[in-house]
Formats: structure tokens, sequence, C-alpha cells
């Protein structure tokens, strides 16, 4: 079926599985579905630039080549900005939102449950927006897969829970009073006092699936494969925005995957011509990037300049980025990956991991403004045994004060328990981590490769331009 059929003789160049219009019309909106017939355009460039990812992976294999830096004079692909200019910081940031300058502790999970009911699958959202988490990133990719229509799912519980229509506000009430029942038998005491109050206390946020990525829902006009990150963008974002910026929020998008600068500057682009068909200002859409690859850690700064305005800031992790060097080493038979049990954030090639991004956070834009570090995930979940309790506490206090040290400004969780395992700690440790809350510490400014950096490690907090 075509989006003409769907929208009743509109010019088309996407085709919707069949039947999907009619099952999903508060997803696959006559808006939501013009904005991805604008955006269309867009899929090509996306197949190009993975074609030449794919290109140069190979040629690396083939020729036995490491990842190396740009060349400083080269021009970032899909900007007027050179290699150079990024890093020394001559290119306009962005203010950080009122709702993302407390972010001690994130949560992270989809917004549904496969094959589930509306009622069923948007528990995960009450469970996500009452977890008293400073934001939460509703997971588009990594959590979701490609199970049925769980990608509509997800996005169709996100626009109830947010327009707060039915049946959210109903099941809200019935989980935060599940979640008082599990506290007071876990920690003595209730954790929600009022559930609607708790409801607007976290940050909304969207993480949509990789370039990489077709959707299994749209395809292209001639039946090709056509962008799930498109798809995903536009759909959120249009059938969002009103409510977000009616409560005074911010639209935040985790974007993943990211491996190059001109990935970043496509991103960049769909957002911007998002933004202008469905009439938000510029850069109002903004974007945190996960650190996922090695090759981007070679381009921190280029990949920030890219983003320009509507970035905020990046995202450390741990097991695709190990994955991916793996990867990128596997033409070298002298290099072993040892287990990666092993491989902590104190790991050589993990700490410089972190050190270089540590440094493109805490270089200034040309007027004055750094970005955030989020610390990496905790995943583990409590359970009601004091041998569990204790497992957490300790998984969590050393997660905690690994990230404190290397200067992340707080910590992913994957469920909403952990949010009140990991809490008190970043409570006690955050306030030096905090934009909101800097450090009482002067740091000494060093100048480095990609630009100015703050040695204080617990401070991330950028200083303005060094003299």
């Amino acid at each position: 079926m075509s989006t003409e059929d769907a929208k009743g003789g509109i010019a088309a160049r996407l085709r919707i599985r069949e039947g999907l219009p009619r099952l999903y019309p508060d997803v696959l909106t006559a808006e939501g579905l013009e904005a991805l017939e604008a955006l269309a355009g867009f899929n090509r460039e996306r197949q190009q630039i993975m074609r030449a990812r794919m290109q140069r992976r190979t040629a690396r294999f083939l020729d036995g080549r490491r990842i190396d830096f740009l060349d400083p004079a080269a021009v970032i692909p899909r900007t007027a900005l050179t290699v150079q200019q990024a890093r020394e910081g001559k290119f306009e940031g962005s203010e950080v939102p009122h709702d993302l300058q407390r972010q001690w502790v994130q949560g992270t999970g989809p917004a549904t449950r496969p094959r589930a009911s509306v009622e069923a699958g948007i528990r995960n959202v009450a469970y996500a927006l009452l977890s008293g988490a400073d934001g939460w990133m509703f997971d588009g990719e990594d959590a979701l897969g490609q199970v049925d229509t769980m990608s509509l799912d997800n996005l169709r519980n996100l626009k109830i829970a947010f327009d707060r229509s039915e049946p959210f506000l109903r099941i809200a009430e019935t989980v935060a009073a599940e979640m008082n029942a599990w506290s007071r038998g876990f920690f003595g005491r209730e954790i929600i006092a009022d559930w609607k109050k708790q409801l607007d206390v976290t940050t909304r946020i969207f993480r949509p699936r990789g370039l990489h990525l077709d959707d299994r829902h749209v395809r292209d006009h001639d039946g090709s494969g056509f962008s799930a990150s498109i798809v995903d963008a536009a759909l959120y974002v249009v059938n969002t925005h009103r409510a977000l910026r009616g409560e005074g929020r911010s639209i935040v998008l985790y974007l993943p995957k990211i491996q190059t600068a001109e990935e970043a500057a496509l991103w960049h682009d769909i957002l911007s011509a998002l933004e202008q068909q469905i009439g938000l200002p510029a850069a109002a859409v903004k974007t945190y990037v996960l650190v996922e690859q090695l090759e981007a850690c070679y381009q921190l700064m280029e990949i920030r300049a890219a983003l320009g305005r509507r970035f905020v800031g990046f995202n450390t992790g741990r097991w695709d980025y190990i994955n991916s060097v793996a990867d990128a080493m596997a033409w070298d038979t002298g290099f072993h990956t040892p287990n990666t049990d092993t491989v902590t954030m104190k790991y050589g090639y993990m700490r410089i991991y972190e050190d270089r991004v540590r440094r493109a956070v805490n270089t200034p834009d040309r007027n004055g403004r750094c970005a955030l570090w989020q610390g990496g995930m905790q995943p583990n979940i409590p359970v009601g045994s004091a041998k569990g309790i204790a497992l957490g506490m300790k998984r969590a206090t050393a997660g905690g004060e690994s990230e404190q040290k290397a200067g992340a400004s707080g910590k992913w969780v994957a469920h909403w328990k952990m949010v009140h395992i990991v809490r008190p700690i970043w409570e006690k440790a955050g306030a030096a981590n905090s934009w909101a809350a800097p450090s009482r510490r002067s740091p000494t400014r060093r100048r480095t490769p990609t630009g100015w950096c703050c040695s204080s490690p617990r401070r991330a907090r950028c200083e303005g331009p060094a003299t």
C-alpha cells in the first residue's frame, strides 16, 4: 500500500505495508506521512553513505590499515567547516537546555513489550516516568528489535503517554501503587508520594534506530529499503513535539551507531528538514551522540561541529565500543581481545576512549559553550533478597565511583528499580559532576590535539576559552 492510498491522492514516494495506516492511524497520521514524504530524498544519500562505510571497512581489512584521524585541512562533508576549525571549537554549539542540565541518572528501555496490547505495553512508559530518573531514554533501537509492529507500538505508547490520553493515567496510577508495594518490601518505605507530580520529573528522550537499518514497514517507491532512522525520528517528533513543547520540555534524541562526522552531518540535515517541514525553530531538536564506534572516537570534535546547535553531549558505553575495536582490528592477527569481562573502563583503550570524549565535551565552541558527557550503563536489576540487594549496591557503587573519577556527568540504568539503588550514590557524588552544581575547584586547563580540556577529573563543566 502506498502513502497515496493512505492520504487520498497525495503524490507518493513511499510504500506502506498493507493495513498499517488503518491499524495505526494515531502514529501514521497525515502529518507524519507528509513528513516522511518530505524526507524521502535523504534515503538515497543515507544508502550511499552506508555503502561508503562498508567500503572503508573492507579496504582497511584487505590493506591491513588502522583507523586514523582526518586531514586537518579537509572539509567535513555536508558542512562548510574544516576539520581544523572543528578541533579548535570554531563553530556554534548549543546551550544546554534547562531539562538536561541535571542528568545524574538516566534510565533506558522501550516504551512497549513484544506483541503487547496498549494497556500492557504502556506500563513500560509508566514505570519510566514514575522512576524518579532525571531522564529516560525510550529505546527505539537496541532494546526494541524488529518484532512485528513493535516499532509502531513504541511510538504509539509514547504519544498516548505524553498526551496523557487514555489509558495512560489509569495505568500509571496502578503502576505507582505496585512500585510502592515493591519499595516497602525492598527499602522499607514508599518511593512515590504523589504519582501525578512524579510523572513530571523525568526528561523524555528517544533513541531512533541507526542509519544502517531499513524499516520493515516502509519501503521506497521502487520497493527498495527505506531508512528506519527517518521513520523513527519523523514519526516521533511529529507526534510528540506539541505535547513536549507545550509543557516546556526539550525534544531530545539519542543518535546511535554514528561512525563519522559525515553521518552526523546527514542526521543534522534530516532533522533540519524535518523542523522546517513541521514549523519548528531551527535546532529545536537536540541530540546526544552515543560513541559506540572506534572510528567515531577519531572524529569527536568533527561530529560535534557537524551537529552544531543541536548537539548537547556524548554518551560513553562499553559493549558496543569493545566490539567495534575487535571488528576494526580483525585484520591484525597479533591483536587479541581478552575476555570482555576483564575489559573494564580502566582498561587501556577504554581509558583512552573516555579521555578523548572528556576532552571533546570540555572544548568550548566559539561562544565559550561546552557540552555534556553522560556516563555508561548499569544494567543490573535488584531482586528482593539480601544477597541481591548487596550485589546490586556493590556493582552500582563500583560503577559510580569509576565514572565519577573519569568525569562523566551521570549514569544510565537499564531498569527503574536500579534508579533507586544508583541515585543515592550520585546524589552524594554527582554534585561535583553536575552542570548545575559545579565543583569549587578551579581546573587547570591544558592544550590537547583536539582542543582545550579541564584536567580536574571531577569536573564536567567548561570554563570558557583558555588564555
